[in-house]
């Protein structure tokens, strides 16, 4: 037997939105959707995928987020421990990215320095290679994190820094770098602290955020406890006790949302196994539109619903399921 040995079958919002547009009879054989019917599908099609986020655990959506060392004041500003992270892509927000860039000083650096000397050598506590206008995190010897951007010298053993250290910087202090903020998770699975010397990784406890709140927040030293709350505009990630050095950072298993279809012309971000309930999908929401009956739309809906349930049953994890009472918060 014969077969092709391609895998790369794939659609583009035009071909989803033309089908759907044919399973309403809009469009005949061989019509193509007018640039009127492409916007207004366009519209449903980005709603109906933000929707679609809400469905919980899906498998090729959880990515690996590194949230870094920084000395941010707490929720009081008054007291000095880390206990509340604003996750998201904005540039004031928490130091954060789906890449881990990870190295150290080769030497001493005094206060006032802004050209300095790290490793590039790959080892267990070194990951990734600089590169100009990544974003830099540097330990200083009293603890805090100084974060500032790379001016010149990525990939190299001398970089520069556009912020000249505020204190001295011991050989071996980490440096933390990145490219890209990520967009706000939708949900965090887990969270674990890293060692960076080592990677040697604990999974810290998920806690109430009332409890959260409730802790010491002027507390500094390994975080032991996490709650994420989704926001409008960021996700807020809070740990206790606030980090007191920059010798540990937190990776996190994260729910990344959706792309969005910003034009016609974009492929989606879901395997082709979702490529049939994104027509159908489509449908049931323009059907309105066209003025399908209620009777017509319910017949629809139920084929779409099929569909769709069948798609994300393929994308969640293969585990058991353990429930057990939650002891550890009471309520009044």
């Amino acid at each position: 037997m014969t077969v092709t040995a391609s895998f790369d079958y794939s659609r583009t919002g035009a071909q989803v939105i033309d089908a759907a547009l044919r399973k309403l009879g809009v469009l005949a054989e061989g019509q193509s959707s007018t640039t009127a019917q492409n916007t207004a599908a366009l519209e449903a099609l980005n709603l109906m995928i933000k929707a679609w986020s809400t469905k919980g655990f899906i498998a090729h959506q959880v990515r690996t987020l590194y949230v870094y060392p920084e000395a941010t004041v707490a929720v009081d500003p008054s007291q000095t421990g880390i206990t509340q992270l604003d996750i998201g892509s904005a540039s004031g927000d928490t130091e954060a990215s789906l890449e881990l860039g990870l190295t150290k000083l080769s030497a001493a650096e005094a206060a006032s320095q802004t050209a300095l000397s790290v490793s590039t050598t790959a080892a267990i506590d070194v990951f990734g290679t600089t590169a100009n206008s990544d974003v830099v995190g540097i330990e200083l010897d009293n603890g805090d994190i100084q974060w500032t951007t790379i001016s010149s010298g990525g990939g190299t053993t001398e970089i520069t820094v556009a912020t000249a250290i505020a204190t001295a910087a011991a050989s071996g202090n980490r440096v933390y770098f990145f490219t890209a903020r990520p967009q706000r998770p939708e949900e965090i699975l887990d969270c674990w602290l890293v060692k960076a010397v080592d990677g040697t990784r604990r999974l810290l406890e998920l806690s109430s955020e009332q409890e959260m709140l409730s802790l010491n927040q002027t507390t500094q030293g390994d975080p032991i406890k996490w709650n994420y709350r989704l926001m409008l505009d960021d996700g807020i990630l809070r740990i206790w006790p606030g980090w007191e050095d920059g010798k540990s950072y937190i990776e996190a298993r994260v729910l990344y949302p959706f792309d969005d279809m910003d034009a016609t012309s974009d492929t989606f971000a879901f395997p082709n196994t979702h490529y049939e309930a994104l027509v159908y999908g489509l449908a049931v929401r323009l059907a309105p539109e066209y003025k399908y009956s209620i009777e017509e739309r319910m017949i629809l809906k139920q084929e779409a619903d099929a569909m769709i349930e069948a798609a994300f049953a393929h994308l969640t994890e293969g585990t058991s399921l353990f429930v057990q009472p939650d002891l550890s918060y009471h309520a009044r």
